[in-house]
Formats: structure tokens, sequence, C-alpha cells
């Protein structure tokens, strides 16, 4: 009889042990799964915001440029709302910036990073200096804006003709630098020169004091009487004075 007893008690208390263990689990999982909770609303409230700015950026950035992603460096809490881009600022030059948050009744400051791209001329073959390019030897193409591309040329200039100043490869952005106008008039050259005064057109033979590309201007003499012009150089070994 008190061998029945004793299991009996013995049963009552592994009950009570599996329940209060149950139990313990219970709370666990419940605090688990607030959690998690908290950190996807946390995520989702922190990509609800990137997608706001990169949709605002644009109209703050030079034109031509676009905003591929954007990062915040906070986590921001959830209801969460988008004040300000970039305080005190009109238009941003650099990838970072700052954003002004609203959580509730508080103002919350955050970094924020771009990734944006801005179409550049990219060289399409090696190229070697002194040759003669054009727009052709170059095609427009995506880099990264805030890289080594930033002072890239986004259109070929049109007052050629243009001559490589220095090795420009496959692949590399074309940059003012890079390129020059081949000069067409040497000090000492004969240059033929066309003198207009309206409708009359005059021919003259003259000597080059300076050097200049097309569309330079440069100084000439006349090897009889030794009187300084200055013309407008117009291709090698011409030139033209435009009288009034």
């Amino acid at each position: 009889m008190a061998s029945s007893s004793s299991d009996r008690k013995m049963i009552r208390v592994a009950i009570a042990a599996l329940a209060a263990s149950l139990i313990a689990s219970s709370f666990a999982l419940a605090d688990s799964s607030t959690s998690t909770s908290n950190a996807s609303a946390s995520i989702a409230e922190a990509t609800n915001l990137e997608a706001q700015i990169q949709a605002q950026l644009p109209a703050m950035l030079p034109e031509g440029m676009r905003v591929d992603r954007v990062t915040l460096g906070c986590k921001p809490a959830a209801h969460t709302i988008l004040r300000t881009i970039a305080p005190g600022f009109a238009r941003l030059n650099s990838r970072s910036f700052m954003v002004e948050l609203q959580d509730g009744d508080r103002s919350v400051y955050c970094p924020a990073t771009m990734d944006a791209s801005r179409q550049v001329l990219i060289s399409i073959r090696d190229i070697q200096p002194n040759e003669t390019i054009t727009a052709a030897d170059f095609q427009a193409q995506w880099a990264d804006a805030f890289g080594g591309s930033m002072s890239a040329l986004l259109e070929f200039p049109n007052q050629g003709p243009y001559a490589s100043a220095t090795v420009i490869r496959a692949g590399q952005p074309l940059y003012q630098s890079a390129i020059t106008r081949p000069i067409a008039v040497h000090p000492g050259d004969m240059v033929t020169v066309v003198v207009k005064n309206g409708p009359v057109r005059v021919r003259a033979q003259l000597l080059a004091q300076s050097q200049g590309a097309v569309g330079d201007s440069v100084t000439l003499v006349n090897p009889a009487s030794g009187a300084p012009v200055m013309v407008v150089v117009t291709g090698p070994h011409s030139a033209e004075l435009v009288l009034q």
C-alpha cells in the first residue's frame, strides 16, 4: 500500500515537471516569434524607405544620372516615415548623404549611400598618341557615376578634327585631357590666307609666326613688308581673314 502511494506521488511530480517544461517552451517560442516579427518589420520598413528615397533622388542629381540602389545605414523602427533627403542641400554630387526620418514625434538622422550610373563615352579600340579620332571610335556606356568616370565626356566634341593626346585603351572612358586638336599651322609655315571683304575674295601667302589648330587665331606676317596680321586657321596651311 505504501509503495502504491509513493508511485502515485512520483507520477504527479513527473506530470508537473512536464507541464512546466511545456509552458516554458511556449513562452520561449512566443518570444522568438515576436523577435522575428519585429526584425521582419524593421527590414520591410527599411526597404520601403530606401525605395522612396531612390524615387526622389533623381531630382537632386546631375542630368543623365540614374540611381541603381539606395542603402540606409540605420535600422528604422516600424512606422518610421521619410521627411527630407540631404537636409540643407539642393543638389547632390556625392555617393553618401543624410536623410531625415520621422519616428513618431522624434526626428531621426540616418546616413545613406547610393549606387548610381551615368552614360559616358568608352573607347571601342586601342588608340595611339596623335591618331586622328572621331565619334565613331567611341560608344556610350553606363559607368559608375562616382568612380573614375566622373569627369569623362558624355558626348564627343564637335569642334574637330581631333587627335589623341595620349594612349587610350579599349574600354576606357574618354576624358577631355586625352584629346587635342591637331596643329594645322606651325611657325615658319607659308599659309594660304583667304581675305574676305563682303563679296570680294583675295588670296595671299603669309608667313606663320605662331602655331594653331583649326579655329584658333594665329599671327602671320607679310614676308615683303613684315606687317603682322591676325587670322583664323581653317585647315592645314590655310586660314582666313574677314574684313569688316
